[in-house]
């Protein structure tokens, strides 16, 4: 394999991350399952889990780890590697519950949520380990965070319809409106509504036709009378009624 193909592979895995990184926990399946895919199509990344899983048995470390509602990594880092991928495959494989895990031993911090809290110490740990086995350095692969950004939303947006652009970027509006009032007169708190918006914007962005609808009944409820936001919500509404109709 060229170093190139290499490179590039690396940078499939790391996207994938990222993506997890920057996601909410309503796709938190999916985004699992992306990491995983991008593992098995990442020969580097594959060949340095398997060397790792030699004679790892993740039953038992799992009940050693989770004897109390904090779970307990291996300290070995071969082992926290091989740990961190079972519990992403017995997620993605519905033998452990992804709400159940969160709930239970990612919710001891009420600043964050137990899904943020999941991201920065499995997800983002798992990442960082997989780069320091592999020799990597954080910032060498595909730069820094605002490139990366640039990268994801211009290869996302190349296959987005017209309906889809529209939906996101109405969407994008309605957070920036959001943000700059002062106080929001609705039944929801001000961060509490940008969140579910920020939500919105990402089920579009990843083309989750299934969860539009959701969002769009969502808000349209939470507005209430609000006009500002009412006007605005009734053209997102149409957009996501043509893409559902397939227009």
């Amino acid at each position: 394999m060229s170093n190139e193909k290499r490179k590039i592979n690396i940078d499939n895995f790391l996207v994938s991350i990222d993506k997890m990184l920057s996601s909410k926990y309503i796709l938190i399946d999916r985004r699992i399952s992306d990491i995983l895919l991008a593992i098995a199509d990442t020969s580097a990344v594959y060949n340095l889990i398997a060397e790792c899983m030699v004679n790892f048995d993740f039953m038992n470390e799992w009940q050693n780890a989770t004897l109390s509602n904090i779970i307990k990594f291996p300290v070995n880092e071969q082992k926290k590697i091989s740990f961190i991928f079972c519990l992403l495959n017995n997620i993605d494989d519905r033998n452990l519950d992804a709400t159940q895990v969160l709930d239970r031993f990612f919710s001891y911090d009420p600043m964050h949520s137990p899904y943020e809290i999941f991201c920065k110490t499995v997800i983002e740990e798992f990442k960082n380990l997989i780069l320091k086995a592999l020799g990597l350095s954080k910032t060498k692969q595909l730069g820094s965070n605002e490139n990366l950004n640039k990268q994801m939303s211009f290869s996302d947006m190349s296959d987005f319809d017209d309906n889809y652009r529209l939906l996101i970027y109405k969407l994008g509006e309605l957070i920036r409106l959001v943000s700059s009032m002062k106080k929001v007169k609705c039944v929801m708190e001000k961060n509490d509504l940008i969140a579910v918006i920020s939500s919105f914007k990402q089920a579009a962005m990843d083309k989750r036709p299934e969860y539009l609808y959701s969002f769009a009944v969502t808000l349209s409820a939470v507005v209430g009378k609000n006009k500002d936001l009412k006007v605005r919500i009734i053209e997102i509404e149409d957009i996501v009624n043509k893409i559902l109709c397939g227009e």
